[in-house]
C-alpha cells in the first residue's frame, strides 16, 4: 500500500465523519450509528459495566444510617467494640499475604 499527500483520487486521505459527542456514548448493547458510515458496537458486558458504574455513582460515600446508629451508641455509652477483633481486622486488611518460597 502506498500513502501519498494527494487530496483526491487513489491514495487520498478521506474523512471518516464526525466524532461522537459525550451524549452519544450511552449504555447500549448492539450497534449504534454515529454518523455517515460510522458505527459503534458495544458488547453486553460493556453495557452491564456502564449500568453498574452509574448505580455505584449514585450511592452515598457515607452510610448515614450506620453512622447515626454508631453515634447514638457512643452518646449513650453503649458502644463497646471488641479490641481483639478490631486489631485482627486491621492486621488482616493491611498486611499483604505471605508468600512462602
Amino acid at each position: 500500500m502506498r500513502v501519498s499527500g494527494k487530496t483526491s483520487g487513489v491514495g487520498a486521505s478521506q474523512s471518516v465523519g464526525k466524532t461522537a459527542s459525550a451524549s452519544t456514548h450511552q449504555a447500549v448493547s448492539g450497534t449504534v450509528s454515529l454518523g455517515v458510515g460510522d458505527a459503534l458496537s458495544v458488547s453486553s458486558t460493556a453495557s452491564f459495566i456502564t449500568v453498574v458504574q452509574a448505580r455505584i455513582a449514585k450511592l452515598p460515600d457515607v452510610r448515614e444510617a450506620k453512622v447515626e446508629a454508631l453515634r447514638a451508641q457512643l452518646e449513650s455509652d453503649d458502644y463497646h467494640p471488641d479490641g481483639e477483633a478490631v486489631a485482627e481486622g486491621l492486621v488482616r486488611d493491611y498486611t499483604p499475604p505471605r508468600q512462602d518460597s
